[in-house]
């Protein structure tokens, strides 16, 4: 196998060898010998060795791990290598089959006869990038490149290379793993001098700016790095690494993007997931929690087999392996899962594909991840229409912390955020000379994959203008529950940057209760949120708190739905 100290996945010279000692040819005349010998072998090493093995139900999986296993005790017999195979006899593992599982190849335009493997599918499906090899004496674009297609109605269109400054042909670049607002790629790609590094690449508008190394603190110098996964929230990164400190050949570790852009020092995920051997290509689901990889020392079927594990009470599982047939008695690694979880890219030397590495989509994921909420839409100016591009925080409004920034497309103005399941999100979008949107996502842990579409229309900074603030009160109460505080602190934020501006905060009911309880209602919970502006530096003369009760209803007071959007407050700019 080639190292993947040198490569970005095992070499097809090894595979072939591999086939050929399976073969009709070679197995034969040596199984007689095996025969001879077996007899005379004590009954401790056939146990040991696992003759039998048993990986479940399936009948045509036992036959085909015999049938290698004969195979290499014949290669072992003729080269006088009784002992090795003596070692070599470890318990085989049992695995589950999933029958249902269905496993198509995704065709010729993404799959040939070169190498094509670490897919990673954006969090909507709608695309993929992937490495492809090309060897050095066959074309242009020679060595390892990123490539990439779109899905539409009629299946996934012509791969392109996806081009310079990120794929450049004189360079390995490969193991793509894309934020979910499908606009940033982490990578692995050879550095001037050294072994293989972490880079990124962002795009905006209609090309990728130049890659940047993530430094020494994530490439430790002199050791090799790759195969990067990002995590939804834009900030947590898994990757394979020989670095110092490990358990084995290669280990998985996990690094966190701190605030000012620099990363935090990488820590081991620990014993539970890394052993003596190698683990490689991770991928982080969109939950956050789940955990795919590939390991040649875990119990499995032969070569890289397929695991997951599942962070739980402050530390990872015990990994599962997937199973058949997600997993063969070949490699089978660089597992790819777009938000939903319920299906599974991933790439395979099995039989019946194009050549070397194909890539597979394997449906329904018998190991899905939690559930997570997408938002996607199309960020406006609300008076022309026109896209925007627009700054999209997400924020845990329970504890105050910004879970992931991005930004909407500069040309079309979409973007695409990720929410796992199990905490109150607020998500406000930002533009220069634009009034700020604000909403709340309340995802509950229970929370299966859910789609929202949510178009938002930027109002242009011309007084009057009107916002609705993203901040909360008890029933009947009129004092700020905490996850308010990041809303009222943005609203300090914008009117320090503009330090003319004037406010009204309103404050709004439904009609539920008098008219004159209503109206008290609405009075002090405005004069609440005036007070924190007061408190934090915003000058009096600057804000006007007023309650309107009652009288300025948005929606139906019918229903709960319309009685919630009535139940508001209100941050009006009358002065810019």
């Amino acid at each position: 196998m080639c190292s993947p100290r040198r490569a970005h996945f095992p070499g097809e010279a090894g595979r072939k060898r591999l086939r050929f000692i399976q073969s009709v040819e070679f197995q034969v005349p040596l199984r007689y010998l095996f025969l001879m010998f077996y007899s005379i072998v004590p009954a401790c090493v056939h146990k040991k060795a696992g003759l039998c093995t048993h990986i479940g139900p399936d009948r045509e999986g036992d036959m085909k791990k015999n049938s290698l296993l004969f195979s290499f005790v014949s290669v072992c017999l003729l080269s006088g290598g009784l002992a090795a195979f003596l070692i070599s006899c470890a318990p085989t593992a049992e695995v589950a089959n999933h029958p249902e599982v269905k496993i198509e190849n995704l065709g010729p335009s993404i799959n040939t006869e070169y190498n094509e493997f670490s897919p990673a599918i954006t969090a909507d499906g709608k695309a993929i990038f992937f490495t492809r090899r090309i060897p050095p004496a066959e074309g242009e674009n020679q060595g390892d490149n990123i490539w990439f297609s779109r899905k539409a109605a009629s299946g996934w269109s012509q791969s392109k290379n996806l081009g310079e400054p990120v794929s450049v042909p004189s360079k390995d670049a490969g193991t793509p793993s894309v934020a979910p607002d499908g606009r940033t790629v982490y990578f692995s790609a050879e550095p001037p001098e050294g072994k293989m590094h972490i880079y990124v690449a962002e795009f905006y508008g209609t090309s990728w700016t130049n890659p940047t190394d993530l430094g020494p603190v994530v490439n430790a110098p002199g050791y090799w790095t790759g195969q990067p996964s990002i995590g939804s929230d834009g900030r947590t990164l898994y990757f394979a690494s020989e670095r110092p400190d490990g358990y084995g050949d290669l280990d998985i570790w996990k690094t966190v993007r701190n605030p000012d852009g620099s990363w935090s020092d990488p820590q081991n995920l620990g014993p539970a997931v890394n052993t003596s051997g190698q683990e490689t290509t991770p991928f982080i689901a969109a939950d956050g929690r789940t955990l795919y990889f590939s390991s040649n020392e875990h119990p499995g079927l032969g070569g890289f087999d397929m695991f997951v594990t599942r962070w739980d009470n402050d530390h990872w599982t015990d990994p599962v392996n997937m199973g058949t047939p997600l997993n063969s008695e070949g490699d089978d690694r660089f597992y790819a899962l777009p938000a939903s979880g319920k299906e599974i890219y991933f790439a395979s030397d099995r039989e019946g594909g194009f050549g070397g590495l194909d890539i597979y989509r394997a449906y329904p994921n018998p190991y899905p991840p939690g559930g997570v909420t997408t938002i996607a839409g199309i960020v406006t100016d609300s008076k022309n229409g026109k896209p925007l591009r627009a700054d999209i925080t997400i924020e845990d409004l329970e504890s105050d912390q910004v879970i992931a920034k991005f930004g909407s497309n500069e040309v079309t103005g979409e973007y695409i955020v990720v929410l796992p399941a199990g905490k109150n999100y607020g998500v406000t979008a930002e533009a220069p000379d634009y009034l700020f949107y604000s909403d709340n996502f309340n995802v509950s842990m229970e929370a299966l994959y859910k789609e929202v579409r949510k178009d938002i229309a930027l109002d242009p900074l011309i007084p009057p203008v009107t916002v609705r603030l993203n901040v909360f009160f008890d029933f009947d109460k009129s004092t700020l529950k905490k996850e308010s505080t990041p809303e009222l602190d943005r609203a300090v934020r914008y009117m320090k940057q503009y330090p003319t501006m004037v406010v009204e905060v309103q404050g709004h009911t439904d009609n539920k209760g008098t008219a004159e309880y209503n109206q008290r209602l609405s009075e002090a919970r405005a004069k609440s949120v005036h007070d924190y502006l007061v408190s934090h530096g915003i000058d009096a003369s600057r804000v006007v708190a007023k309650g309107y009760g009652l009288t300025r209803p948005k929606a139906t007071n019918g229903t709960e739905e319309g009685r919630a959007q009535n139940r508001r407050v209100e941050f009006v700019v009358i002065k810019k």
